[in-house]
């Protein structure tokens, strides 16, 4: 059939993988199960959890990524409640998985129907060019909903500890796949380096040619997201045990909100001062990035002894307070717009920021206290 010879031409130009959703009926509707119903059913049966890992264990035998014994002591592990509490969490992981992609293509829709005036080889280009940006973001929409439920754990567990790892991983696109897997190593060493290792290797695969077997791309990612983290845990403990010596220090929290307050402030005037109005977040957003994440990354480096819970809880409550700060702030100057709207994203962003430029500094610390 000449008009299917040209159909399938016409996609050759796609990755292998792309060419035989769009071609292979079954492929098709296997991946969308894959995606959109197999994750949802992961999250609420347990046996179907168990199963899932019993595969991915015979496939990393059948790959040579597991050695008899480690399966062993793997699958002898699958009924502790543990396990399944973290299972339960990969899951949801998975479930993020086409958020990003769906809120891409959706925008992508939107900025081409809502420019008609433009012409279409134009808006579509933009649109896959805003396609494009989403897939090379550091935090995506789906990292960014995968980052909140690390977080909701945390609160509502009361328990930092076993999260410690993935509350600050789950946030970033692509490698926060690997977050759940290296934060099992504390308790469960021989499934964490399988799981780490495996899906390390189906993040890479991505990459065309460098995501083959073996390939050195495959081994960087592992070690970046498996031995760096265990360096990092135990640097973690090593000041944890040296800041119990150390007071606690809280008089440098006060000078640099005010500090960071007076930035927006200033910022606030400059643009009052060139277009006779006050700039919102959307203005902003890149000050509202860098400046909370310094913040919080000071913040962090003048704690002194306290202890790294705190630490956190302090920084995300000091981020808060700024963006309240800078909202009312913005409003005594005369903002026109909803200015409880504008707080919500203020407090959303710089919350966000500050929490960050804490974590990242704990993490960069090394061996200083």
């Amino acid at each position: 059939n000449a008009l299917l010879y040209f159909f399938h031409l016409s996609l050759s130009i796609f990755p292998s993988g792309l060419q035989r959703f769009l071609t292979d009926k079954t492929y098709f509707k296997a991946k969308l199960y894959g995606i959109f119903v197999r994750p949802i059913k992961l999250y609420f049966n347990a046996d179907l959890r168990q199963v899932w890992l019993k595969d991915m264990v015979a496939e990393g035998k059948k790959k040579h990524m597991l050695s008899e014994a480690d399966a062993n002591t793997i699958i002898e592990q699958l009924d502790e409640p543990f396990i399944q509490k973290y299972l339960k969490s990969l899951a949801v992981h998975v479930c993020t998985i086409p958020i990003t992609q769906v809120v891409s293509v959706l925008i992508a829709l939107i900025y081409v129907l809502s420019h008609p005036e433009m012409p279409r080889t134009q808006a579509w280009g933009i649109g896959v060019g805003i396609i494009a940006l989403f897939q090379v973001i550091p935090v995506s929409p789906g990292s960014l909903v995968r980052g909140l439920y690390v977080i909701f754990l945390v609160l509502k567990e009361k328990n930092l500890r076993d999260y410690n790892i993935a509350v600050f991983l789950s946030f970033f696109k692509y490698v926060g796949y690997l977050a759940f897997p290296i934060q099992m190593t504390y308790r469960y060493p021989a499934l964490a380096r399988f799981m780490a290792g495996h899906w390390a290797t189906e993040v890479v695969h991505v990459i065309p040619v460098f995501g083959e077997k073996g390939a050195l791309l495959e081994h960087w990612v592992f070690d970046l997201f498996y031995n760096w983290p265990l360096t990092i845990r135990r640097q973690m403990k090593e000041r944890r045990e040296q800041r119990k010596l150390i007071p606690s220090r809280f008089w440098h929290i006060p000078l640099i909100l005010a500090f960071t307050a007076m930035i927006f402030l200033l910022l606030d005037l400059i643009h009052i001062y060139r277009q006779e109005e006050l700039q919102n977040i959307r203005t902003i957003w890149w000050a509202a990035c860098i400046f909370p994440f310094i913040s919080g990354s000071l913040l962090d480096l003048g704690y002194g002894g306290l202890t790294f819970s705190k630490r956190i809880g302090i920084s995300v409550f000091t981020g808060i307070l700024l963006a309240i700060i800078s909202t009312l702030m913005s409003s005594y100057l005369g903002f026109q717009e909803n200015i409880y709207i504008e707080m919500s994203w203020r407090i959303f962003i710089m919350g966000l920021f500050t929490t960050l430029g804490s974590l990242s500094t704990e993490i960069l610390l090394g061996e200083n206290v």
